[in-house]
This record gives structure tokens, sequence and C-alpha cells, in this order.
């Protein structure tokens, strides 16, 4: 009898997998005690395309259903993706009620809501009334633990800049995707805009003054450290690679002695800080064309960022200009200036997304003169053209995302428009 229970048993388990990788294309989520080696497109979560790119074929844009909420507002570039492909987005809201978390399932076309961080608050009985948590703003990763990471933050109280922190501070959780459960991990005073990793630590920043945060998902041990920033100002993203490196920028005033000088005509010296896995500074870069003058609140820093196959990772800056960091384990990383990323020069190109991870990038760039262009950028001759690409027509229209693409290929571009509806765009072609 009990070999019969046993053998039932092996059944049963072999079947769900079975039926989960006829819907899905691949077997479930490996179990979160699990210690699987995972490919490095996992660990950077994306996706290289395979084969000859077609120049003639051109892109589009399709709208996705995002599921309706009260005070749902907009997705500030808050993608990630699980092991299976799936999509995960952080919607982030006004008013009263709190930011969500959702999956895409590419395959089905179905969204799920996995809920919000005041439901999870209360849950964990750590919510303190009154408590705001309006955005989901940063990137969603996967852990080699299985786990999916990311902060929530409440951005009322706060002054642009930087003399006060939001009222509520921010949150970073973890999620189980298996037990679909919320994991409390961090409470900050800072509002927490970022979270980046590859495996086994994840980094959070938390403005103002760029404070970096690092969990080690082994030890669950927290460090902190002062990086620094002025005047307000935020970046967007940080960059984590695959040796555990962390990449921040830094953003001071450059002051002359004597002279009184206007905050809009102020010079800015902006500097690319490395640290590794102790938070011990590796490194220092100059970084130009990031904030160049005027007031610092107004750039937002590294704006996207793709991981390329050869674990280098590329990046854009609010100007519009293009970096490439090369890690190195022995020594500090190689920074790479690539140049404007639009042919024409500055723009503002908040999703990035690699191709083939070798040689192509593309992204979609707003231009200084209005419109939004898709390029495509050839890392072999550090040469942007413009693809051909309809963007549909939206009034007040807000593009981001970038490094998240699917299974089959596909990127996800998200954003805003009309100040209060939040959109998600899946970007494919068949050259891809």
């Amino acid at each position: 009898m009990r070999k019969l229970i046993i053998v039932i048993g092996i059944l049963l388990l072999v079947s769900a997998a079975v039926g989960w990788f006829l819907i899905d294309g691949l077997p479930p989520l490996r179990t979160i005690e699990g210690n699987s080696v995972r490919s490095y497109e996992l660990r950077a979560g994306t996706h290289f395309s395979h084969g000859r790119f077609d120049k003639k074929l051109a892109a589009k844009l399709k709208p996705l259903a995002l599921p309706n909420f009260p005070g749902a507002n907009s997705i500030w570039g808050a993608t990630g993706r699980d092991d299976r492909g799936h999509i995960w987005i952080g919607i982030s809201v006004q008013g009263e009620v709190a930011a969500r978390l959702m999956e895409y399932n590419p395959n089905s076309d179905v969204f799920v809501d996995h809920g919000d961080p005041i439901t999870a608050l209360k849950e964990a009985s750590l919510y303190r009334e009154g408590e705001h948590q309006q955005k989901i703003h940063s990137k969603i990763i996967q852990a080699n633990d299985g786990y999916l990471y990311f902060s929530s933050m409440d951005d009322g109280g706060e002054s642009a800049d930087g003399s006060r922190l939001p009222t509520w501070g921010s949150h970073l959780w973890r999620y189980d995707p298996i037990g679909r459960q919320w994991e409390h991990l961090l409470r900050v005073p800072e509002g927490l805009i970022a979270v980046s990793g590859t495996g086994r630590w994840i980094y959070a920043l938390g403005y103002w003054d760029h404070i970096l945060y690092q969990y080690d998902t082994e030890t669950d041990e927290v460090r902190s450290i002062r990086v620094g920033s002025e005047g307000g100002h935020v970046s967007r993203n940080l960059i984590a690679d695959d040796n555990g490196h962390v990449y921040v920028p830094r953003v001071k005033y450059f002051r002359l002695r004597g002279r009184t000088v206007a905050e809009s005509e102020q010079l800015l010296i902006t500097t690319l800080f490395e640290f590794d896995e102790h938070l011990i500074e590796v490194s220092s870069t100059p970084l130009i064309h990031y904030a160049d003058k005027g007031k610092p609140r107004k750039h937002h820093g590294i704006v996207a960022l793709s991981y390329l196959a050869d674990k280098s990772i590329a990046f854009t800056t609010g100007a519009g200009y293009l970096y490439r960091i090369i890690p190195s384990k022995e020594t500090a990383a190689e920074l790479r200036e690539l140049g404007w990323f639009h042919p024409e020069g500055a723009s503002y190109t908040a999703s990035l997304f690699p191709l083939d991870g070798k040689n192509l990038l593309i992204g979609i760039s707003r231009r200084r003169g209005g419109g939004y262009h898709l390029v495509e950028f050839d890392l072999r001759s550090n040469t942007p053209r413009v693809l051909e690409l309809e963007v549909p027509e939206r009034p007040y229209l807000l593009l981001y995302g970038s490094n998240t693409r699917d299974n089959a290929g596909n990127c996800y571009v998200v954003g805003r428009y009309q100040w209060d509806t939040p959109l998600v765009w899946q970007l494919s072609s068949l050259a891809w």
C-alpha cells in the first residue's frame, strides 16, 4: 500500500510538471530551496535572440490589455522576468490606494494580480496607520534563490531639492512566485527607486543622497553606504554585474570660489563609482553627457540598461549618451564611451534591449524636437540608425522599460499617457 501511494505521488508530480511544460513551454520554476545553476541570460533577466537579423523586417508595438483598478497611474520602468519567461510589472498609483505587482504570461496573454505592499505590511503586522506606498519604481529581479526582489516607496512629503525625505520611506521585498507570498526584508527612510542584481546580491538605491543598500540572499546580511548626490538628483537605475559588483553615479556641484552662480548655470561633476560585493570602492570614472549643468533634479541619471552575452552592460544617460561597462574579476571595470544613441544626438532613451546579445541594441528614443523613434545601435561600429516603427498616438505619452524580454524575444515597453493611464506594449519583429 505504501509503495502504491509513493507511485501515485510520483505520477501526480510528473503530470503537474508535464502540464506546466505544455502551457508555458518550460518546466516549472525550480523550488525556492533548489540550487540548480542558472544560465547567464536568466541571471541577467533578459533574452538573446539567435540567428541572422533581417534589416528589411519592421518592428511593431502591440498594446496589451492591462487590468484596470482605481488609482492606477503609471509604470515607471518597473519590469522584470522570471525563469519561465513570464513578465513582472510594478504599477504605481495616485490617491489612497497602493502600488500593485502584476505577472504577465506571454503564452496565454493573461495578467495576474499578485497584490500590493500595504496589504503585505498589514499581514506582516508592520503597517503604520496612514502609511502610503504609491510606487513600485524599481526593476523586478529574480535571484538565484528563486525569489523576486523589488522595492516599494512613498513619495509624499518629499522635497524636490533633496532637503526632505518621503514621509513613509520605502520597503525592500522579496516575493515567492511558487507560494505567492510577500516577504518583508527591509524598511528604510529613503525612497528606494532602483533595484539590481544578477544572482546572490541584491542592490537598492535610495534617495536622497544616493544611499546604496545591499542584501545578501544567502546570509540575509544587509549593508549600506552613502555614495552621494546633491541638489535632489536621483538616478533612475543602478547596475550590478555578474561578479557581484555594483555601479552607482555621484553628482556634485562644481563650486567657484568667490562667485555666485545661478543654480541653472552651475556646473555639475558626475562620477560613476564601482563597489565590490563588500561595498568597498574599486574605481571611480568621470561621466560625460550625464548632467553637465543646471538643476540636478532635472537629470534622470541612468535611464536604461541592457545586459550583453559577454557579461558587459550597456546603459544610456538621461541626455541620451551610450556607455558600456566591461567588468573584470581581477581589476576595475572598463567604462567605454560609445556615443549618442540617437543619430540626431541628444534624446531621452529610457528603454534599451539586447537583440543578439553581441552586436545589436535597440531602444525607443524621444527626440528633443518631439516624437519617438525606434533606434538600432551597432556595437561593432558604434553607429545608430532609425528603424521603421509606428508608435501609437497617445496624448502626453511617456515610455520606459529596458532589458526585459520574454522567451520569444519580445521586448516590453511600459509607461503612461493622459497623465494617469498606465500602458504595456509588446515590441516584436519577425526578424528577432
